[in-house]
């Protein structure tokens, strides 16, 4: 996700540019659709909302003509209500219930230069935001983990240590017995591919889009080389899997004896 989603009018483009410049060189990880055209292609409203609902902090440019945009409120609107948004005035104008109880920055008289101490104050604030952001994404993620450790039995992989029992201490002719439990297996198996799949697609579209950010770094220092050579050796484990599914399927087909 990136660190900053910007959203603006598309009159303020060359200012918002330029924000979105001086953001980078702080090394925050900036997007803003200024290389789309809407309705230019396949997927334009998919990304916008991909994009506002996963940003750390969701800069939002008030003008008279942002006002007026069901999309530039529409996109703060989101980062309201995921307590992301961080509103700025590029020129003074009423901001209407809810926007007006929102504590809104102002570069107004801003003169575009990095040292500039109405850009500084900004600076510092978007960063406190996109930090407290990440810090609760953290907390989170580590909510989620401890939620997943409290489930009685560790399901995966204790439930498969499990199953390994009952597989080695059936007898060898009653193999159909568990037929049932190879099934469930797979079909979980199946899933977690799909799901790793999926997240990988995502993954790398976001590494192609915003060079330099999260993503990006995770293929750029070798994770996604890392985690292909742990696929590989699940999939070895898989052929291996075949091959022995194979040899009893060649002498079942064969007519009996």
């Amino acid at each position: 996700m990136a660190d900053v989603f910007i959203s603006y009018k598309r009159a303020e483009r060359a200012r918002v540019d330029r924000i979105a410049q001086l953001l980078r060189g702080e090394e925050l990880d900036v997007w803003f659709d200024a290389r789309l055209d809407v309705g230019s292609g396949e997927g334009f409203d998919a990304e916008i909302e991909r994009e506002v609902t996963s940003a750390a902090c969701v800069l939002v440019c008030w003008t008279q003509e942002a006002l007026k945009s069901v999309y530039v409120r529409a996109e703060a609107m989101k980062g309201l209500e995921r307590d992301v948004l961080h509103p700025v005035f590029l020129e003074r104008c009423n901001l209407p219930v809810p926007f007006n109880a929102i504590d809104t920055a102002d570069l107004c008289s801003w003169n575009g230069k990095s040292d500039a101490p109405d850009w500084q104050r900004l600076v510092a604030s978007v960063r406190a935001r996109v930090d407290k952001s990440k810090a609760d994404d953290k907390q989170r993620r580590a909510h989620s983990q401890a939620a997943y450790d409290r489930i009685p039995d560790h399901i995966f992989p204790g439930t498969l240590t499990i199953l390994a029992r009952r597989i080695a201490a059936i007898r060898e002719r009653d193999a159909e017995d568990y037929h049932g439990d190879i099934m469930a297996l797979l079909s979980w198996l199946e899933s977690i591919a799909e799901k790793e799949a999926r997240h990988t697609a995502y993954g790398y579209d976001l590494a192609d889009r915003q060079c330099g950010g999260d993503a990006w770094r995770w293929w750029d220092r070798g994770g996604a080389a890392a985690r292909s050579s742990e696929i590989s050796c699940v999939r070895d484990a898989l052929l291996r899997v075949e091959a022995a599914l194979a040899r009893s399927q060649e002498l079942l087909d064969l007519p009996a004896p």
